[in-house]
């Protein structure tokens, strides 16, 4: 009887002290967050109080009634942003973020959007700083265009994301340099680029081709020497470069490839 007993009270203890801890438990994980202070870190292209207004954080008064699952929510619903990281220290909470890459800037119909590295256009924001990406400018049909779209909706925007890339590949120096790749709602391409103050016109059709001979030419010619006398550069003709003078005059120049 007494063995018994014992077990009885043994078994009676474990339930006891089961239950005390799944208890302790359910109590430590619902224990309400005090959040007093926010502070953010890793963002680039929005000032803290432009996220923080976005998120309707920006009244600490109200940071009693929130928890962190509720604020991460607010911030990863951000068109900027990919990902956040919290961490809770006493009353303050760290928020890391990550904003998404974006590669290139588009403006159509007097409005800016931003293409992320997975060409998904992203409508650009009030106050966006630190905008240093190429320009793809004047799609043609660019009703198309929706935003949080994939870029595939437009079939010239293709086009112009194509060329930025073929450029960054082709070379560093070019890419570096680009500043523009104006679609002009489907008539010639025109490129432009930061050092030098003349349009290059590369048309439609073999765009990379066409880059790689303007790649090959830039090489071989001293720019500084004779930038105050072009007025463009015209990569339209398959293997030919033209080159327009200020004097209305043209020269020809036959590709080495």
């Amino acid at each position: 009887m007494n063995n018994k007993v014992k077990i009885r009270s043994v078994v009676l203890l474990s339930v006891v002290l089961g239950v005390l801890f799944a208890l302790s438990i359910f109590i430590e994980n619902n224990k309400k967050e005090e959040i007093k202070i926010i502070e953010l870190s890793g963002n680039y292209h929005l000032s803290s109080d432009e996220y923080l207004r976005f998120t309707n954080l920006d009244n600490d008064e109200e940071y009693g009634v929130l928890n962190s699952k509720i604020i991460k929510d607010r911030f990863e619903k951000h068109p900027y942003i990919k990902r956040v990281d919290l961490l809770l220290n006493k009353n303050t909470l760290t928020i890391t973020i990550i904003e998404k890459n974006f590669e290139s800037l588009l403006m159509t119909n007097e409005k800016e959007y931003l293409i992320t590295d997975e060409s998904i256009i992203i409508p650009k924001l009030l106050h966006t700083e630190k905008i240093d990406y190429p320009i793809v400018n004047s799609p043609n049909n660019a009703s198309t265009i929706v935003e949080f779209d994939n870029v595939n909706c437009n079939k010239d925007l293709v086009v112009g994301l194509k060329i930025i890339s073929a450029i960054k590949i082709i070379s560093a120096k070019l890419y570096n340099n680009l500043s523009e790749v104006n679609l002009r709602n489907g008539k010639d391409i025109v490129l432009q680029f930061s050092n030098m103050d003349v349009p290059v016109v590369i048309g439609r059709n073999k765009e990379v081709e066409k880059i790689l001979l303007f790649e090959r030419m830039m090489k071989k010619l001293d720019y500084n020497k004779i930038k105050n006398s072009l007025t463009y550069i015209d990569l339209r003709y398959s293997k030919y470069v033209y080159v327009g003078k200020s004097n209305s005059s043209a020269s020809k120049q036959e590709s080495t490839s």
